[in-house]
């Protein structure tokens, strides 16, 4: 390919992606990720300057809503009394700050991934994503792998939320595929939704189906329940959305179930248990006291289980027998729901997680030997929630136009439904259904599939 036929935004784009997947890792002290984040805003600032990019009208509401969430956060932060927790990796600003930038690229990948396809197609874009989720997932299972044939893992330069470093190494606990990420549960959301996408690919090419073993088994070891059962779940829905649109069973949507329970059943020959560890590697007044005494309840040792099929599945008959207060951030959640206002405006994004830390800390408190034990202590505590984030930052308002907006894509989905559609779906609700239990904040992944699917509506 000659040099002057590159699309070097698009390429610089792809690469901005990629680097989002190094969550794990810094340089001088700068995460990679956010680093990925600030390349989206300058990409699209650049095409906006040399008029390369296009108005996207279907996306005005979109962009009011982003609108109002910033002006919700600036006016409560000029005002906001409260100070950072303890161990807070930055300050009040930088952190501010950083909800705001997030929010603003979410808006340009949007705009970006649009004029992509516009320049190029929906496949072209589609197999860059496909091939750079692929490569992130090989060095995720190159980590897992590291640990169980003694081979020497990365080193992780990213230190963790609460201002100490975060190792992989967790006294008497399981081995969960990392990968990149500083947690399974951020691979597993950053992954999950590439895997529709590569099994769209499949139904043209079939080594794509080869290929698509490779971010199913690193999702599979991430042991990550919500990450899982999200993508079985979807593509149950997208069989029963496809047999009744096209009044045939599609045996293809099979496929991802079936090599979900394959690849459990691999790793079920791979596991990996850590030993007791020295004291001083844990967090200050953590609840992980590196011994094994801590993993002593029901759900403790299913999430710990050396059987990969009973660490993830087990663990769905505690969380039925108890239902959605299984999940243990859910249960917190309502709790201080119930104990909070109303909000109609929020407190803006970021201030939010400010003023839940010492909750969050109340409602998680041990007592053990007459210490008070706590989950995160002196850390910016996360929702893990999306919808309780815009709850919670911009009020019932922002909750509301959010929801609007899921409605609005899924009529635009489902209005002339196709294979691609099909796809499209799939992992626009794996998305959306992991933000109830892991992910509080808009995610590059959705944006992209707001481009996507817009760009597949205008074209038709």
């Amino acid at each position: 390919m000659k040099l002057e036929k590159l699309n070097i935004p698009l390429i610089i784009f792809a690469f901005a992606f990629f680097v989002e997947g190094l969550d794990a890792f810094s340089i001088s002290n700068i995460p990679l990720s956010w680093i990925g984040v600030v390349t989206y805003v300058l990409i699209f600032i650049y095409l906006k300057l040399t008029k390369k990019i296009e108005y996207i009208f279907d996306i005005t509401f979109i962009k009011y809503f982003l609108y109002y969430l910033i002006f919700v956060t600036i006016i409560r932060a000029i005002t906001f009394d409260l100070n950072m927790p303890e161990y807070a990796t930055t300050s009040f600003l930088e952190y501010i700050g950083l909800r705001l930038l997030k929010i603003v690229s979410f808006y340009t990948i949007i705009s970006l991934t649009v004029n992509f396809v516009r320049k190029k197609n929906i496949d072209y874009v589609i197999k860059l994503i496909a091939y750079i989720g692929v490569f992130i997932s090989l060095l995720s299972l190159y980590s897992y792998f590291s640990y169980v044939f003694d081979w020497t893992d990365f080193s992780r330069t990213r230190a963790g939320t609460g201002g100490w470093s975060q190792p992989i190494r967790r006294a008497c606990s399981i081995l969960r595929n990392y990968g990149t990420f500083r947690e399974p549960s951020f691979l597993a959301v950053w992954s999950a939704p590439i895997i529709p996408l590569i099994f769209y690919l499949a139904r043209k090419s079939k080594a794509w189906y080869i290929i698509s073993l490779i971010p199913i088994l690193s999702l599979v070891l991430t042991r990550s329940l919500t990450g899982i059962i999200s993508v079985i779940i979807v593509f149950l829905i997208a069989i029963l959305l496809d047999l009744y649109k096209n009044k045939k069973f599609n045996f293809l949507l099979i496929a991802p179930i079936l090599f979900i329970f394959v690849a459990t059943m691999f790793g079920n020959n791979f596991g990996y248990k850590f030993p007791p560890l020295d004291p001083s590697m844990c967090p200050p007044e953590s609840a992980d006291k590196c011994d094994c005494s801590i993993y002593d309840d029901e759900q403790d040792v299913a999430k710990n289980s050396s059987n990969v099929y009973q660490s993830v599945f087990s663990r769905i008959s505690i969380i039925a027998s108890g239902g959605i207060g299984g999940f243990e951030n859910i249960d917190i959640l309502n709790q201080y729901v119930v104990n909070s206002n109303f909000k109609i405006f929020g407190d803006g994004l970021g201030l939010s997680n400010i003023q839940y830390s010492p909750e969050f800390g109340e409602i998680t408190k041990q007592t053990k030997d007459g210490q008070s034990i706590y989950r995160s202590p002196g850390q910016v505590v996360s929702f893990n929630n999306l919808y309780a984030n815009l709850y919670f930052s911009g009020g019932i308002i922002s909750l509301l136009m959010f929801l609007f907006i899921l409605r609005n894509t899924f009529k635009k989905l489902l209005k002339n439904y196709s294979t691609l559609d099909t796809y499209l779906l799939t992992g626009f609700l794996t998305i959306i259904l992991m933000f109830f239990f892991q992910a509080e904040e808009l995610s590059s992944q959705l944006a992209i599939y707001f481009g996507l699917i817009t760009m597949k509506m205008s074209n038709e």
